[in-house]
């Protein structure tokens, strides 16, 4: 019996969606996409600070390195064929006296990464293009931007839509099974109905939820299957007086041990200005969105490092995110899991497993080579 479709994607945020326009440009139209939530990119896609990544903090030979950098060179072009808003603005990432090491360091592996547009600026040097903050020195990263994550997403859609992909919204998936050389999930809406949907093809782009999805195929007993745990996220917004005064986004060095890029800056369309993300693991799993008050010494201590003119009551709670994170062994980095799981037995299974950070960046290229994967399949 022929399946209902030859592609399901099990997630409709931004990398699932950059598949389904992967799957249309191939054309590929038997598809389906389900989505938890009530729309598309109601979870981590919307809930980030929307850099176009460089690719400086990776490991060169690292998934997240690779698909940083084919998903930027995709990213600019798509963005102005399809009229969404974005802004090369270029980043620095600033040293005070003391980290001038730490600065070169990653500098070289910024090299490492064939990062373009580099330079590395001296306290004079920095004062001159961004007057606003006050550091000893300076990574220039001219390549670095920020775009628009719902403008992107709903261009994603509009391919798709355009190659007559169906949505299913308010689905949860509740269970997998293979059939064959086709794959049967089980989705559950509002109220108490249930159905099955099968395909050729699935692609787990669940999330905050991937691993869990993986996990309904493989069983609890695989000790070798990807897990992931939680990273909250929170941000503080600046008050209209700083609106348009940074000219580029304004990063820290990395905070190694919370595998943090720090509480930086990063501007919308309108040029008004917010700090963070904080870093605050969750270990039962629960999304939990809250910005917490108190959380403001913190996040004013951190800018106030690098913004001199920043004022306590500049900053008010904005919005929170969770980044889906790999568990790994201590000392070891946690990359992207993907996978076309044919090798354990799963062929026509493709998990895409703890894309957090550089994942809006890199979906385009993430989409678009699980887009060859299946149609070199079908």
């Amino acid at each position: 019996m022929a399946a209902d479709y030859e592609v399901v994607i099990i997630g409709a945020g931004v990398v699932g969606l950059a598949v389904a326009r992967g799957l249309a440009e191939k054309g590929i139209k038997s598809v389906l996409i389900i989505e938890r939530e009530e729309a598309f990119g109601r979870g981590t896609s919307s809930r980030n600070s929307e850099v176009v990544h460089s690719g400086i903090y990776y490991p060169p030979d690292s998934l997240k390195a690779r698909y940083c950098r084919l998903g930027r060179d995709k990213l600019y072009p798509f963005c102005r064929e399809n009229d969404i808003w974005y802004s090369r603005c270029g980043k620095l990432v600033v040293a005070q006296e003391g980290q001038e090491e730490d600065l070169q360091v990653l500098y070289e592996n910024a090299q490492a990464n064939d990062v373009p547009e580099l330079s590395l600026l001296d306290q004079k040097q920095v004062a001159v293009v961004e007057p606003e903050i006050s550091v000893a020195s300076a990574l220039f990263v001219g390549c670095t931007g920020i775009v628009s994550a719902h403008e992107l997403m709903a261009a994603f859609y509009r391919i798709s839509e355009d190659s007559d992909h169906d949505l299913l919204l308010n689905a949860q998936t509740m269970a997998v099974e293979p059939k064959g050389n086709s794959y049967s999930i089980s989705v559950k809406s509002p109220g108490e109905a249930r159905y099955k949907v099968t395909a050729n093809w699935v692609v787990n782009a669940a999330g905050l939820y991937s691993d869990r999805v993986a996990e309904m195929l493989w069983g609890m007993d695989d000790t070798n299957r990807p897990v992931q745990h939680f990273s909250k996220g929170s941000y503080f917004k600046l008050a209209p007086v700083w609106r348009n005064r940074l000219q580029h986004l304004i990063y820290p060095l990395p905070d190694v041990n919370d595998d943090s890029l720090g509480i930086h800056t990063s501007f919308d369309a309108g040029g008004d200005v917010k700090l963070g993300p904080s870093v605050d693991w969750l270990p039962e799993r629960k999304e939990e969105y809250s910005v917490q008050e108190e959380d403001k010494d913190f996040f004013y201590k951190e800018a106030k490092r690098y913004l001199p003119d920043l004022k306590q009551e500049d900053l008010t709670p904005d919005f929170a995110g969770i980044r889906p994170k790999l568990v790994v062994p201590e000392g070891t980095y946690s990359d992207f899991y993907i996978q076309h799981e044919d090798n354990s037995g799963y062929p026509g299974w493709i998990n895409l497993i703890g894309i957090d950070s550089p994942g809006l960046t890199a979906a385009i290229a993430i989409g678009w080579d699980t887009a060859i994967w299946i149609s070199e399949g079908l």
